[in-house]
């Protein structure tokens, strides 16, 4: 009986491991994706759509696992978007598992939520990796980049519902969000998971700003 917990143990510390070593394999994957567009304003949609589905069984399979790196914080990355995006993605491919959404929805979820914050991208990086409290200045600025990531995204022709995915992130169901402050009924699906697994994120993780 002891020897049978011990190799229970055993399974599920090997398989944590495992867990790890793929979460952060996505996690550089998507500090990639940033980097590419950053320097090449390219983006790969046929190779991101695969890797969301990737992740998306990979999920589905480890859920309970990988729900766990969550809070772990030694997988951090130096940069706060890759971290945020990665965490939020799963949470949002968790949540479409639970309300048994097509595969084909849960991968344009996905890649909408590893792309919806490509808008920082046109910022002063010291605004949103800096430590020090925003300005008011520095928050209207920080307001504008669902704007950008739509402008990025509508330029590369990606699915109208990612673009709006990212438009939308931060409109909230009371109609007081940005940037259009759209009411509840006019926000898309993609925006209010989104927005709801980035609410949950940013109080269960450390952030270097508040935008809000």
């Amino acid at each position: 009986q002891f020897q049978h917990r011990l190799d229970i143990l055993k399974d599920h510390t090997l398989r944590l491991n495992m867990v790890k070593d793929v979460y952060l394999e996505y996690a550089n994957y998507i500090e990639l994706i940033y980097t590419r567009y950053a320097t090449h304003k390219e983006i790969n949609q046929e190779e991101l759509s695969d890797t969301v589905q990737e992740l998306c069984i990979f999920v589905k399979d480890n859920k309970r696992f990988i729900l766990r790196m969550m809070s772990d914080d030694s997988l951090l990355t130096k940069n706060f978007l890759i971290s945020h995006s990665l965490k939020s993605t799963i949470l949002a491919i968790a949540i479409a598992l639970q309300l048994h959404m097509p595969l084909s929805k849960m991968i344009d979820l996905g890649v909408c939520c590893i792309l919806h914050e490509i808008g920082m991208l046109q910022l002063p990086p010291q605004i949103y990796m800096g430590t020090k409290q925003l300005t008011p200045g520095e928050k209207a600025m920080i307001s504008k980049h669902p704007v950008y990531g739509y402008s990025i995204l509508k330029s590369l022709n990606f699915p109208t519902s990612i673009q709006l995915g990212t438009l939308e992130h931060h409109e909230k169901e009371n109609g007081i969000g940005y940037p259009r402050r759209l009411p509840s009924e006019k926000i898309s699906f993609n925006a209010k998971v989104i927005s709801v697994v980035c609410s949950y994120e940013a109080i269960t993780s450390k952030r270097n700003y508040k935008s809000e």
